[in-house]
């Protein structure tokens, strides 16, 4: 008896040992869990992207935003003139064709509501484009000057997201407004050179979709394309004109835009915890 005793006691106290280490294993796990959760109330400086619980990753996209884009557009432009001053006004269904291209930049601004992995917001943007240029006319022979500018536009898109972790994919469109500059100037009726200049403020519709990043706590940058319609028409008395009745005054310039931008975004986040 008194040799199992012996060899009884040696594993009892190994036991006793075991379990109190895994005791302390287990409270060191505790700390440690609870220290690197980061939950919307207890972190001041809470990055978007950390983790809110195990198994759920909640990104911070709440607040209002500024920043600003630049990028490349790039434009599909076709308008007829309809001024009978001219020797060649071009026949029906001629248009001055027009491809221009170049860097465009601006502002944006807007607000971003978080429901779930869902962002639901508005954005208005301004962006300078630059697009111009010139063109003969189509006729032969070439006694006919087109040009046209499109300066700047203005945007106004509600924005729908969805958010993995830190990155939020989006889809956007709305209303698109601008400037645009259409001039023709050739030989007129009697023999003068001539030119006719009009400036309108333009309007139509975009669609865009995009991707962003929350590179740092309110430091987001991203990357969107943008399609945008414009419809430069201007205004006409002849209303029966569509259907083929001549009756009133026909619009100067009919016609329209399309539009393609890609951009670097880059803003800035304002959440609710920074107190706006």
């Amino acid at each position: 008896m008194d040799t199992l005793w012996t060899l009884v006691q040696p594993m009892r106290r190994n036991i006793r040992r075991l379990g109190r280490a895994s005791l302390s294993v287990a409270a060191l796990t505790a700390i440690l869990a609870s220290t690197a959760t980061y939950t919307p109330a207890n972190a001041d400086g809470y990055i978007p992207g950390a983790v809110w619980t195990d198994s759920q990753y909640v990104t911070d996209w709440s607040g209002f935003y500024v920043g600003g884009k630049f990028g490349g557009t790039w434009g599909d432009i076709g308008w007829a003139q309809h001024y009978t001053e001219f020797v060649l006004p071009g026949a029906a269904g001629q248009e001055a064709s027009f491809s221009p291209g170049g860097v465009a930049g601006g502002i944006m601004g807007g607000a971003n509501l978080q429901m779930g992995y869902w962002i639901f917001g508005l954005e208005i943007g301004f962006v300078g484009t630059g697009l111009s240029q010139s063109t003969a006319s189509p006729s032969f022979p070439a006694t006919d000057t087109f040009k046209t500018d499109i300066d700047w536009l203005l945007s106004i898109e509600p924005r729908l997201g969805y958010t993995f972790d830190r990155t939020m994919v989006f889809i956007k469109g709305g209303w698109v407004g601008g400037n645009a500059s259409m001039s023709v100037a050739g030989v007129g009726t009697g023999g003068a050179y001539k030119t006719f200049k009009t400036d309108e403020f333009v309007d139509g519709w975009s669609l865009g979709a995009g991707v962003e990043y929350a590179w740092w706590p309110s430091f987001i940058v991203g990357l969107e394309y943008q399609y945008v319609h414009l419809n430069l028409s201007t205004a006409g008395s002849c209303d029966l004109c569509l259907i083929g009745i001549p009756i009133g005054t026909e619009a100067a310039i009919t016609g329209g835009a399309d539009i393609s931008s890609v951009m670097l975004r880059a803003s800035y986040l304002f959440r609710p915890e920074d107190g706006f």
